[in-house]
């Protein structure tokens, strides 16, 4: 009984002993698991969730992207001055002209006709000239009157010549807007209003007289916005070389008038026969002058060096002063009119620089600076975009017009400036800070200033200097998905309130 009792103690002891033995092995293998998982967590904290890239120097840009069209900067409707048929069409689109080379020639049978008479009537006046000078004897025939009239026709005929030298003044081309604006309105108007006859007409509730009433209506006022537009591009033009000649002959008549009447106050009869003679000389060699610039108003030339765009011009085809024959551009001087977003339109300003890419030319960026914006919108796919044109500043030989452009407007540039990746900023409590690893591994984050971003790397003005080391998400965190302890998974968030594309944000650090 009592070795009984004795061998059932001993078990118990070694029960109890075999106990504390596999809770001491227990207690030690969760502190090597501990110790062991603890280091690789936070190798795995500074190693592959982030890596350090130092603060650098470099340039940002902060700009406006939009799309356009390359154009033409100077584009010429090239129209006849005078009414006719054309006989030759002399070029072709794609030809390179020079300033005055005959483009388009029309019918000048009659322009001779009027030169040959003209020249006629010259030699019939200079023959009556000579007759007069062998009887000519001085004489007063002429009154004060005849006097102040031929001086007030001077006066007159120097007014007009000063005023076209001149030029058209504001009150004119002004004057000549509104004509045009109200031209069009009634050319509106007219459409609309031969619009509803034809609809009417086919529905049978208007005559066939009445639809062509309407559409005479409206062909007689698309004549005339075209010969408004016509007299607003004259005044725009400046004076015509033509009407200064024949202003400048008109002051050279009036002279002569005047000389005539003064003389002919204290001349015979054979004196004012004489001078008459004269004066009929002058007026039928003018005469002869403006046949002359008739027949050569028959030879429609180009009005500047450049490229013809447009012919439009066909052999006997009639036109008048308002048929535009050929389009001609100056393809030496070209621009972009680029969309640009309303949202961004109020930060673009004439004068800024611009850089131009077109597709089919890649690797190549065209400069450019902004011209002009446009002060009305327009809707594309239901969004309002503004017209901005860039002048295109330097070589244009490889661009041309109705090429796609894309236009990067430059709103701001930094060079030389402290830099950072924007993965190296997290919003902390409010604010974008730089985030960087403390001695373990931890990321810990710095107030600093910031100035513009691209979208990519943000300017740092002060809280960190050239050299100091930020810490952005590495791409084997990203692809393995590894996290680490709380502060970790909030540090490695996506930052709010991070521009997307380009800006400006000025941050500080926490209060």
């Amino acid at each position: 009984m009592t070795a009984n009792r004795t061998r059932g103690k001993g078990k118990r002891r070694l029960a109890v002993v075999m106990v504390v033995a596999v809770c001491v092995v227990g207690i030690a293998g969760y502190g090597v698991y501990r110790a062991f998982f603890a280091g690789n967590r936070g190798a795995a904290s500074s190693q592959q969730l982030y890596r350090l890239v130092p603060v650098q120097r470099g340039s940002i840009t902060l700009k406006i992207t939009a799309s356009g069209t390359v154009s033409a900067g100077s584009t010429y409707e090239v129209a006849p001055k005078v009414s006719g048929t054309v006989t030759q069409v002399l070029i072709k689109q794609g030809d390179a002209v020079r300033k005055g080379q005959e483009l388009v020639i029309l019918d000048d049978t009659d322009a001779r006709q009027r030169l040959q008479e003209a020249k006629d009537n010259l030699a019939v006046a200079e023959a009556k000239l000579a007759q007069a000078q062998t009887q000519a004897k001085l004489a007063p025939t002429q009154n004060q009157l005849a006097v102040e009239q031929a001086r007030v026709n001077l006066l007159n005929a120097e007014a007009k010549l000063a005023q076209l030298k001149e030029g058209a003044t504001t009150q004119d081309i002004e004057q000549a807007k509104s004509q045009v604006t109200q031209a069009q309105l009634s050319v509106d108007a007219a459409n609309k209003e031969y619009e509803r006859n034809k609809t009417l007409f086919e529905q049978g509730a208007v005559t066939r007289q009445q639809l062509e009433s309407a559409e005479n209506k409206y062909l007689t006022a698309v004549e005339s916005l075209k010969s408004a537009q016509q007299k607003l591009d004259s005044l725009l033009a400046g004076p015509d070389p033509d009407e200064l000649a024949a202003a400048e002959a008109a002051v050279s008549q009036a002279k002569l008038n005047l000389s005539l009447a003064e003389a002919n106050a204290d001349t015979t009869s054979a004196q004012q026969e004489l001078l008459t003679a004269q004066a009929q000389v002058v007026q039928a060699r003018n005469a002869v002058s403006a046949a002359e610039r008739d027949l050569a108003l028959t030879r429609v030339v180009s009005p500047i060096d450049g490229t013809v765009t447009q012919v439009a011009a066909q052999v006997g085809q009639v036109v008048g002063q308002s048929s535009v024959l050929a389009t001609v551009a100056d393809l030496t001087h070209l621009q972009v009119v680029a969309n640009v977003d309303e949202t961004d339109v109020h930060s673009v300003e004439v004068g800024q620089q611009a850089d131009i890419k077109v597709e089919s030319l890649p690797d190549k960026v065209f400069s450019g600076v902004v011209e002009s914006v446009a002060s009305q919108g327009k809707v594309i796919s239901s969004v309002v975009y503004f017209e901005v044109t860039i002048k295109v500043t330097d070589d244009t030989r490889t661009l041309k017009p109705g090429m796609t452009a894309d236009v990067d407007i430059v709103m701001d540039r930094r060079t030389n400036v402290l830099t950072i990746p924007n993965a190296a900023l997290e919003e902390r409590r409010g604010r974008l800070m730089a985030r960087t690893l403390d001695e373990k591994g931890e990321p810990f984050f710095k107030r600093v200033e910031l100035g513009i971003t691209d979208g990519t790397t943000t300017e740092v003005i002060s809280g960190l200097a050239e050299g100091d080391m930020v810490a952005v998400r590495s791409s084997a965190a990203a692809s393995t998905g590894t996290t680490g302890t709380s502060n970790q998974r909030n540090s490695n968030r996506t930052t709010p309130g991070m521009p997307e594309g380009p800006g400006m944000f000025i941050m500080g650090g926490p209060r």
